[in-house]
């Protein structure tokens, strides 16, 4: 059961320190992806959410959850099939299945650097990805 904004004091601060207006609709789609690891698109995350608010759009939900990637509350998977959000934003790698689309993280292995010379800038971000095929897919 979804918790009202006034009984989830992480995320009214959490607005509060961001300079948002506490609404319904981003209570909605932050309590769905909290510890969500599933790497949901957002057709998932909109389908998620109408379950207890009907009326919002797909469009609310594709402007939320970019707001929460831009703060980096989430962090946005491009250059997949499509758009996925990510409720784990330290420093992880994504096994990705070809087959099956299945993203699993896996935790980011110990000494793994950026190359020197690579860097043409300050890094924001730092990805690690391993695309092949899943367990399941692998022994079909």
């Amino acid at each position: 059961m979804m918790k009202s904004i006034e009984t989830d004091p992480e995320f009214a601060e959490m607005c509060r320190r961001i300079g948002w207006k506490c609404t319904s609709q981003r209570m909605a789609v932050y309590e769905f992806l909290k510890g969500n690891l599933d790497h949901p698109d957002v057709d998932t995350v909109w389908a998620a959410v109408r379950e207890s608010l009907p009326t919002i759009s797909r469009e609310s939900v594709y402007r939320i959850l970019n707001e929460f990637a831009e703060k980096e509350i989430i962090r946005r998977l491009n250059h997949i099939d499509n758009a996925r959000y990510d409720s784990r934003t330290d420093a992880h790698g994504h096994f990705i299945c070809t087959k099956c689309g299945k993203i699993m993280d896996f935790d980011w292995p110990e000494g793994v650097a950026i190359p020197n010379g690579t860097q043409s800038g300050k890094v924001i971000h730092k990805e690690l990805r391993l695309v092949g095929f899943c367990n399941e897919c692998a022994g079909k």
